[in-house]
């Protein structure tokens, strides 16, 4: 009761200040999406970070002939690229967004021919896994003429297969696909999420293409063509300050050797430079947000230096965010 009291004297001042828009925010949320977004059909942040995803099939599937798909997605967070690639994909319109730009008509055909035989979601924060298991979960009972195939997400680091649990690794086994059958397409999806691994790219390269004989589609950050020291010496205080590995922002050169070292033909790498439509308008929408936000006393101020940031990538070009597809011949 105590406590109570001095919490009610602590407010008392702004009891009638605008700290209440809380309370008209509607739950359960639709999306818990958290990706660069890629912003050339839309302004809105769900919508931006479905159109990444899209836009990363759209490279991975468009020229795969395969019927059945079996997908790791390592990164996958709260679920919402779950939800979208055992849900929505698999089933007719019904399922398709109010507004289709002609990549996501397009991605929508090419993967509701197919079937997903088997989805793995990969998320290194418990509560992340949890929730978006949940999700999956409930999405299914509601959508069973949809559901089909396994659908798991577990928590673990993407970034070292060899600590994955025995569990994970079992559920992962029936993944492989060493007979090259053409109607099954092995894919590991790493959507803006392997510029944080440490110590590298690589493991989760040499793992995809050994053991599961995978091909690999990401959106990722790579090093600007041409950064002068300075530049590169504010990289690196930022990669400090965001607990980014300063190693893994490297050249495209470099970036498609290392592909090459875990096992991929070079000829079977593709990497498409999409700045123009991720930076930009990710800045005006961060610049937006933090506007709206503000009177309402919401914590925006690490949305603000991420905006700053953002920018500084969009103006000088010292990062890049890139399409990459490493298919397997």
């Amino acid at each position: 009761m105590l406590e109570l009291v001095r919490r009610l004297f602590r407010r008392q001042k702004s009891l009638y200040g605008l700290d209440h828009a809380v309370l008209n925010v509607v739950l359960p949320l639709q999306s818990m999406w958290m990706n660069m977004g890629y912003w050339e059909h839309t302004s809105k942040f769900p919508e931006a970070c479905e159109s990444l995803l899209v836009e990363v099939l759209r490279a991975g599937l468009l020229e795969d002939k395969s019927q059945i798909l079996k997908l790791l997605d390592v990164g996958c967070g709260c679920g919402d690229s779950s939800l979208y690639l055992t849900q929505k994909i698999q089933s007719d319109s019904k399922f398709a967004p109010s507004y289709e730009s002609n990549s996501q008509v397009q991605a929508r055909e090419i993967t509701s021919q197919r079937s997903i035989d088997t989805y793995i979601g990969i998320t290194l924060v418990p509560e992340q896994a949890a929730f978006a298991q949940q999700r999956i979960d409930e999405s299914r009972k509601l959508n069973q003429e949809a559901a089909s195939g396994f659908a798991e997400v577990f928590c673990a680091d993407a970034a070292d297969p060899s600590s994955w649990s025995g569990e994970l690794k079992d559920s992962i086994s029936h993944m492989a696909d060493k007979s090259s059958d053409p109607k099954v397409g092995t894919w590991v999806l790493a959507l803006d999420t392997m510029y944080h691994y440490r110590p590298s790219r690589l493991p989760l390269f040499q793992y995809a293409n050994s053991t599961l004989n995978a091909s690999i589609m990401a959106f990722d950050l790579i090093l600007g063509s041409e950064t002068t020291w300075k530049q590169r010496l504010f990289l690196r205080l930022t990669c400090w300050l965001t607990r980014s590995p300063y190693g893994n922002f490297v050249p495209q050169e470099e970036y498609k050797n290392l592909l090459i070292k875990g096992g991929y033909e070079p000829s079977q790498i593709e990497i498409r430079d999409i700045s123009g439509h991720v930076f930009p308008g990710l800045v005006k929408f961060l610049n937006q947000r933090v506007k709206e936000g503000t009177p309402f006393g919401l914590n925006v101020s690490k949305f603000r230096a991420a905006e700053l940031l953002f920018g500084w990538w969009a103006n000088t070009g010292v990062i890049r965010g890139v399409i990459v597809t490493a298919r397997k011949s």
